[in-house]
């Protein structure tokens, strides 16, 4: 199985495929050197000339290969100031999920002004058991006050189940979500060591996992920041109290208060010598972190019916 990198950049809403001035060509290069690179991206705010070219599963102009969706539900969201999520496919995309799953139509935000992820599946090599849809999401938690209860909540979403009993329906999901989670997160949650805002916060990461199919998630390289010489990698992350320009600085350009962040992840087909209650997702050294649940015979049974 190939490894699949990814990238998560909060834009702050600026435009960077419209305007000629030396500031936007510069986010434009930036940008069409992480998608070159990149088979999956997570943009968080992006700007308004990114989201009105897009519609469900479309390209970008300025070079930008693959295919990006943008959040499409009704967010009561200003249009000029709107966060709305895009994500992005080097491969395209398979689907969207059905916007009943709790990952679909979950809320950040005020009430006033949430926002919905966007999500697409891709496809990838089957398991074995018929699984063969990796969901990626690119997802804005709620700024400032209860960010960690507001990540943690729409992570354990991606547990969940429908109905009660004997007639609980397990979603078999194998899943990235990148974006601007706004904490300095928890398992496992992943963030690169260092700062990634001009703030000096780590607010931008990863959440990689699996639910019921026969796929194992690591973690192969990263998240780091894309700053300072890392491969690839450019720029300068500038915090507060060392001047001005700060926060992702390129060639003397403030692209945004936010540097990306860049990761590789792994998912390959789990043999039978693997122990099923092994972690899900393992950074380099590290020790678990989730236990992947194991079905019960019924359960199992109940799959088998819903896959025939």
């Amino acid at each position: 199985m190939p490894n699949y990198k990814v990238f998560t950049w909060n834009m702050q809403r600026a435009q960077s495929i419209s305007k000629k001035d030396p500031t936007t060509k510069e986010r434009l290069r930036v940008l069409k050197a992480l998608v070159d690179w990149a088979d999956f991206g997570f943009i968080t705010e992006p700007g308004i000339d990114i989201r009105g070219s897009l519609s469900v599963y479309s390209t970008l102009p300025g070079g930008l290969t693959g295919q990006y969706y943008v959040s499409a539900l009704d967010d009561n969201q200003n249009d000029a100031a709107a966060c709305r999520p895009v994500v992005y496919s080097k491969y395209g995309f398979k689907d969207v999920p059905d916007d009943y799953r709790p990952y679909v139509r979950y809320q950040s935000g005020a009430d006033t002004a949430h926002r919905y992820p966007a999500l697409g599946f891709v496809q990838i090599p089957n398991d074995g058991e018929g699984h063969d849809k990796l969901l990626l999401v690119s997802f804005h938690a709620t700024s400032g006050f209860n960010a960690a209860g507001n990540c943690q909540a729409y992570f354990d979403s991606f547990y969940e189940t429908s109905g009660a009993g004997e007639f609980a329906r397990h979603f078999p999901l194998v899943w990235i979500v990148g974006g601007d989670f706004n904490h300095r997160g928890d398992r496992p949650v992943y963030m690169p060591p260092t700062s990634t805002h001009q703030s000096d916060h780590r607010l931008d990461g990863f959440f990689a996992d699996q639910y019921v199919t026969n796929f194992e998630v690591t973690l192969a390289t990263g998240p780091q920041t894309y700053v300072n010489g890392h491969n690839p990698g450019e720029g300068d992350l500038i915090i507060v109290g060392r001047g001005d320009p700060h926060g992702y600085v390129v060639n003397r350009f403030h692209l945004s208060d936010h540097c990306p962040v860049t990761a590789e992840f792994q998912i390959k087909r789990r043999t039978a010598a693997m122990d099923v209650d092994e972690a899900n997702i393992l950074p380099p050294g590290s020790t678990r972190t989730r236990k992947r649940k194991v079905p019960t015979d019924f359960e199992t049974s109940l799959l088998k019916k819903l896959r025939s």
